[in-house]
């Protein structure tokens, strides 16, 4: 009979846990200094080891995918000895260099010992204001998600998705209130890569519509995704995490009823535009862009149209133009009304466009805003 010796043993038991590696994700990380976004946001993160008697290796991996991203993702690694919890303040800027950006992490560990937290805050305009993002496991991503608790009118609501595969995605997100489809965007998504649609109602052409129990489902083509909402209230800019939860697919039109019209509005004297028309505000403040009410940072996708208000919050600012994209230069002046440009960005425009305030307008002139064009 044939013998197994301890140390056989040993490796047979090990060898499972050197092979197993554990991807946790943080979907939505930034870095928003003051001067690059409408307010500044940041990200603290909390990286603990559960383990009471081994220590464990990390690799953090940035996967940036809005504003200035690095031209290749960068990555840290680090371990932890056993119980400990490790701290990265602002984690996009103190570990991956990565100002004026913002995107998701993955943190890869062998075995199941790692716990991932976040707080993603902003210090104005009262600091500071933020909310809990958890760390998620590859379970967590789902093919079909649902997010409830979604909201408009008193409250705002930015969707996020984050693809975590080695594939690209097509996501489809359709936005309900009380059973009825109120609108549908299509989203691609590039592997390891993400988005978020702030204002989702203002995205879908439903502005008007004001609810506390909305919800939005977040349908993959093929790889599961992972799918969050983030419900702000407009009074007191406190907001809260909302995780996709995993739904199931609904058979084909199986669309409750039909999309309710959008309230009625006073007209405005614009040009004369598609009816897919997507209307984005882009306001200049000392010293920030703000796209509807956001970030600095916008993105449009090939074929659609978008209908860009531009104004000054306070003192007379510069819009450079993008000539990339057909839009041109023009001065925001106080007190002015809306300048109004139209944009039907192409295949050929794909990319960053990063623009700048050219007009002098105090200590923080310069401040950068941009808009990104995805397929």
């Amino acid at each position: 009979m044939r013998r197994t010796t301890p140390v056989l043993c040993a490796a047979m038991l090990v060898l499972p846990l050197l092979l197993f590696a554990d991807t946790v994700t943080l979907p939505a990380v930034t870095s928003l200094p003051v001067g690059s976004a409408a307010s500044p946001f940041f990200s603290d993160v909390r990286v603990f080891n559960t383990s009471y008697t081994a220590s464990v290796s990390v690799t953090a991996v940035y996967r940036c995918f809005l504003g200035a991203c690095p031209a290749a993702a960068p990555q840290v690694s680090f371990v932890l000895a056993p119980r400990e919890s490790r701290a990265f303040d602002d984690m996009v800027f103190s570990s991956f260099n990565a100002p004026s950006s913002a995107g998701a992490v993955e943190f890869t560990s062998p075995g199941t010992s790692v716990r991932v937290t976040s707080r993603l805050y902003s210090t104005a305009p009262i600091p500071t204001v933020g909310m809990f993002i958890p760390g998620l496991r590859v379970s967590e991503a789902h093919a079909t998600s649902v997010l409830t608790s979604v909201a408009n009118g008193a409250f705002r609501t930015n969707v996020g998705l984050y693809n975590g595969n080695g594939v690209g995605a097509v996501a489809t997100i359709k936005l309900f209130n009380g059973g009825a489809l109120l609108g549908v965007q299509t989203v691609p998504l590039g592997p390891h890569s993400g988005t978020q649609i702030n204002r989702i109602f203002d995205a879908v052409g439903q502005a008007g519509v004001s609810t506390t129990n909305a919800y939005a489902v977040v349908e993959s083509d093929g790889a599961p995704l992972f799918a969050y909402a983030a419900v702000i209230d407009n009074a007191t800019t406190d907001p809260i995490f909302v995780r996709g939860a995993e739904d199931l697919r609904g058979p084909a039109g199986s669309v409750p009823t039909a999309t309710p019209p959008p309230p009625a509005a006073t007209p405005t004297p614009t040009p004369t535009q598609p009816a897919s028309a997507i209307t984005v505000t882009l306001t200049a403040q000392q010293f920030r862009w703000s796209f509807n009410g956001g970030v600095s940072i916008f993105t449009m996708q090939v074929g659609r149209t978008y209908e860009v208000h531009m104004r000054s919050l306070d003192v007379t600012h510069g819009f450079p133009g993008i000539p990339a994209l057909g839009m041109e230069q023009r001065a925001l002046e106080s007190g002015a009304g809306e300048i109004i440009q139209i944009v039907r960005p192409t295949a050929a425009q794909v990319g960053t466009h990063v623009f700048a305030c050219d007009i002098e307008c105090g200590v923080g002139h310069g401040f950068e805003g941009s808009i990104s064009v995805v397929p």
